[in-house]
């Protein structure tokens, strides 16, 4: 099991603010803003040749503290929903500091050298002031030498069959552009692409980062190093130290500082992956704002007592509003008995629980639906509640009973705060919430999301997609047409039938 808890760099200060001990202070922990994703734009990603999503909150101003934000989105098979959800992914990898993971790698289209994408910000503080932020980058893939092959798999178990040929993603030219309260337009504060200069405008590589012969090198390094780890220039800890030496009160280091506390602490992307856990029953994934816990389906976990507490109130918390999603049902854990840790810490023996009818089962036994809303819960508590916190779920709809889908969603419609992505096959969603909410994807690569035109308020969106399908009556196709008797011929071919 891996337990995220409390991270050693996250602290709540007596205003009941996060705040990041290495580069925000006490002062400017009292001012943080909340930030949405008002915009986003794919190229050459995936199957999407160009794509762009502009979120409600980007169409109108909302004040972030007066109603939620959704994104609904929806299109057939392998018509760019995941790559949608994976540019998240790899937004927030990057914008928290980290390396992005390898599989990522294969993400740039077919005859493509690179894809490019970009992400616009919105900022909204207390006092009133409101920047807009955008964050550029393009990424492609390298080979890795065979000593890199080697690092990557060092501690391999023997019978591993380690590969002879690996990748590893590539991120260049990043761009951090800023309209704030100074400002009649967008300025471009940080351009990674010059090939002579860690970055430009110079003007404002002075301001942020000091002018002395010593940063520029410090700068340099930091470039090439964040090249060969798969990182964000912009948003590692080493740039941002180097920013913060030169002056920490600037407001173009401030908005950096801010956007990566939001990757870290704010911003959740849960994919596929957890679903499949979850299906084959090889794990069942917990996610919550601290951190994400795997517990292992098979046999009882060990984890530290000193974390027991924290998992009973997450437990607890959940259990709250499970209770209103699926009547009779709560969870929690059976604690089997005490031991030590590897590091001869106290731990304790542990295993997930599910009471239903006066009866306590193993979690294990519950259906894949039941695990799946247990697993994002409380991320969508968070959602609800919490105005800054940007949740987005691919396949939300996998395995929950579609009426339940709908009441969900409209309860975040109705009376949430945060921001709340998802991708579904599912069309109840279309009945329920507003039309503003939704995107389409098209057949056209170089068009691939849309928004659907000329619906009236009166229309019912399900059946007005399935008529789009049929006639086409929007300016790009949403659905690459099949035959069912063609279906039929080839499923009979394939059986042998001739």
């Amino acid at each position: 099991m891996h337990y995220s808890g409390k991270s050693i760099y996250r602290k709540v200060n007596t205003m009941g603010q996060i705040t990041e001990q290495s580069f925000i202070t006490e002062e400017h922990g009292n001012n943080l803003p909340t930030v949405r994703i008002k915009k986003v734009i794919l190229d050459n990603f995936k199957s999407v040749g160009h794509g762009e999503i502009t979120f409600n909150c980007g169409r109108e101003f909302i004040p972030c503290d007066t109603e939620s934000d959704i994104l609904g989105i929806y299109g057939q098979n392998g018509s760019g929903k995941t790559s949608f959800i994976e540019s998240l992914s790899i937004l927030k990898g990057l914008m928290a500091g980290a390396s992005v993971p390898s599989v990522y790698a294969d993400c740039v289209a077919v005859g493509k050298d690179f894809a490019k994408l970009e992400f616009v910000f919105d900022l909204q503080y207390e006092n009133g002031v409101i920047r807009e932020a955008v964050y550029s980058f393009c990424m492609s893939s390298a080979a890795l030498t065979k000593e890199e092959i080697d690092e990557k798999y060092k501690g391999a178990p023997d019978e591993f069959d380690i590969p002879d040929e690996d990748s590893k993603v590539i991120i260049f030219d990043e761009k951090f552009l800023l309209l704030w309260e100074d400002a009649s337009k967008r300025q471009v504060i940080i351009d990674t692409s010059s090939e002579e200069n860690a970055f430009v405008p110079t003007t404002k590589r002075k301001e942020i980062a000091g002018g002395g012969k010593k940063v520029l090198v410090a700068l340099e390094v930091n470039k090439q190093l964040a090249r060969s780890k798969s990182r964000s220039f912009i948003f590692m800890h080493d740039t941002l130290k180097l920013f913060s030496e030169n002056d920490d009160k600037s407001v173009f280091f401030r908005v950096l500082v801010e956007l990566r506390l939001y990757a870290r602490y704010y911003l959740y992307v849960i994919d596929t992956k957890s679903s499949g856990f979850i299906r084959l029953n090889f794990a069942i994934p917990i996610y919550t704002t601290d951190g994400h816990m795997m517990f292992n389906a098979k046999r009882p976990e060990v984890i530290p007592t000193e974390m027991v507490e924290d998992l009973r109130a997450d437990l607890n918390n959940i259990s709250s509003v499970l209770g209103q999603l699926v009547p009779g049902l709560a969870i929690g854990f059976k604690e089997l008995s005490q031991t030590l840790d590897k590091d001869g810490d106290p731990a304790t023996v542990m295993m997930l629980t599910a009471f239903r009818d006066g009866k306590e089962l193993p979690l294990r036994d519950e259906s894949d639906g039941v695990r799946k809303i247990i697993s994002v819960l409380s991320l969508i508590i968070a959602a609800f509640n919490q105005k800054s916190v940007t949740v987005a779920i691919d396949e939300f709809d996998a395995g929950i009973f579609e009426y339940l889908l709908g009441e969900i969603l409209q309860a975040l419609e109705e009376s949430g705060r945060g921001q709340f992505i998802f991708t579904s096959h599912n069309l109840r969603p279309l009945e329920v919430i507003d039309k503003k909410f939704l995107y389409f994807t098209t057949t056209n690569p170089d068009n691939r999301y849309i928004r659907l035109k000329n619906i009236s308020a009166t229309n019912n969106l399900r059946d007005t997609y399935f008529r789009e399908i049929i006639l086409c009556e929007q300016e790009e196709e949403i659905y690459n047409k099949t035959k069912r008797f063609k279906i039929i011929a080839a499923l009979k071919k394939a059986g042998g039938e001739r």
